[in-house]
């Protein structure tokens, strides 16, 4: 009986002095539980790249005062400088209303082989007042969306999330909220009139199968592949760009058993469109080539001068159909070898 009480209490003695050590060895990493870096979003378009919290505050703002009360002026005024000074603050209330409702956005992109994470940690966005946020699976400016409708396998409305506070419900709920998005691309909105915050973490995901990617650099090499799926994938880079094909394997047996690429595939369902369009919607970009084919040898390279310059692998699934895209950003030079030229 002795010796069972005495190995039980040597087992207590050991268990404590070995405490410290084992604690010791969860200090060695101590960022490794939660990593991330504080970002103030100081501008209405902020472009985000980097994972870990994303911080904004609003304080309110104090109200315009009345036009003829804040004039300062004397009996000799003239009817005519009085008319101008009341219209010029009329003109600054009107965009201080304007800036307080508008519409601002945080535009997150990773690497190509990534999806974007968006944790709300905290928002204070009251509905009352006229405030909202949304969470929008790829990116939107000017009303037009990245991925276009027709490349995206969601429809748009539920690619777009809208949330804000509601102070007046009852129970009161958590406020976190949280998002992922179909590719490298996504998008937090948010409008607030007159004050608020909120504390957005954004998290980068490896996939295995990437479709839509949007173009963060502006000299890469892409790898577009339908991994056997019926599926559109776009590559979308946000500026003129001049695009060659590093090798290339679209179409069925007959297809690619010919001699040479064909740059001219409009009537193949298998094909790999290249061109460009004003805004971010490529759903009716210009077309400057179609192709198809198989070659492991670089091709030719050709400029598409347009706002947005996209490269569309269009697949029905029957075909294990990819290619290496090599793009980078087209000046001046790049004229001579232009094949679209995008109004402007």
């Amino acid at each position: 009986m002795k010796l069972v009480v005495y190995c039980y209490l040597s087992m207590i003695v050991l268990g404590v002095q070995a405490w410290p050590t084992v604690k010791r060895s969860f200090e060695l990493y101590p960022g490794a539980a939660m990593p991330y870096t504080e970002h103030r979003i100081a501008d209405c378009m902020h472009v985000a790249s980097e994972p870990g919290d994303y911080i904004f505050k609003k304080s309110a703002a104090a109200p315009p005062a009345a036009p003829l009360a804040v004039l300062n002026f004397n009996r000799d005024a003239t009817l005519l400088e009085l008319e101008a000074a009341t219209s010029e603050q009329l003109e600054a209330a009107a965009a201080a209303a304007t800036a307080a409702d508008s519409v601002c956005g945080l535009y997150v992109i990773g690497e190509p082989d990534t999806i974007v994470e968006i944790t709300m940690k905290h928002y204070d966005v009251n509905c009352e007042s006229g405030g909202l946020m949304a969470f929008v699976d790829g990116w939107e400016l000017n009303g037009e969306y990245f991925p276009s409708i027709k490349d995206h396998h969601r429809l748009l409305e539920d690619r777009v999330f809208e949330f804000c506070n509601n102070n007046k419900q009852w129970p009161r709920f958590s406020n976190k909220k949280f998002f992922r998005s179909s590719q490298n691309a996504a998008l937090l909105q948010y409008r607030i009139p007159t004050r608020g915050s909120f504390v957005a973490n954004v998290r980068f995901h490896k996939i295995s199968q990437p479709c839509n990617v949007l173009v963060q650099d502006t000299a890469a090499v892409y790898q577009m592949s339908n991994f056997g799926h019926a599926r559109n994938c776009t590559l979308s880079a946000l500026f003129p760009a001049a695009v060659s094909l590093g090798s290339l394997r679209i179409g069925g047996k007959t297809v690619r058993a010919q001699e040479k690429v064909n740059y001219d595939c409009h009537q193949y369902e298998d094909r790999l469109d290249i061109g460009g369009s004003a805004g971010l919607d490529t759903s009716s970009m210009e077309l400057a080539s179609a192709v198809c084919g198989a070659t492991t040898e670089l091709g030719p390279e050709q400029a598409i001068f347009c706002g947005v310059t996209s490269v569309r692998l269009v697949s029905t699934g029957r075909y294990q159909n990819q290619a290496a895209v090599i793009v980078r950003k087209a000046d001046e030079h790049d004229l001579d070898i232009a094949t679209l030229l995008c109004a402007l």
